[in-house]
């Protein structure tokens, strides 16, 4: 699942990406870094600078066999001399058996 918004406003450039997945770990790291392939433009760049930490963190955290949720977003703003960032992620494993 993906959500994208990008407008542009005189100097700067506003963006937006959110991303959900429930799986195994390796298959969850396998699914964030296929959605950068679905993205454009800066939402693309933004989502790409915040992917090799929101992978490192599923694969050095969540190396079990159970499964994991990921929620993550991220928005910022590009203005014509600074950039301003935010990201926000929660990962939680999963107890229990997937029927």
């Amino acid at each position: 699942m993906i959500k994208l918004w990008t407008s542009v406003v005189k100097s700067k450039i506003t963006m937006s990406w959110s991303v959900q997945f429930i799986g195994k770990p390796e298959k969850v790291a396998e699914a964030l870094n296929a959605e950068s392939v679905k993205m454009s433009g800066e939402s693309k760049k933004e989502y790409d600078s915040a992917l090799p930490h929101l992978v490192g963190l599923v694969n050095e955290n969540f190396g079990t066999p159970y499964l994991i949720k990921i929620a993550a977003s991220g928005h910022g703003t590009v203005y014509t001399n600074r950039s301003d960032r935010q990201l926000t992620a929660s990962i939680e494993l999963i107890y229990g058996v997937l029927v």
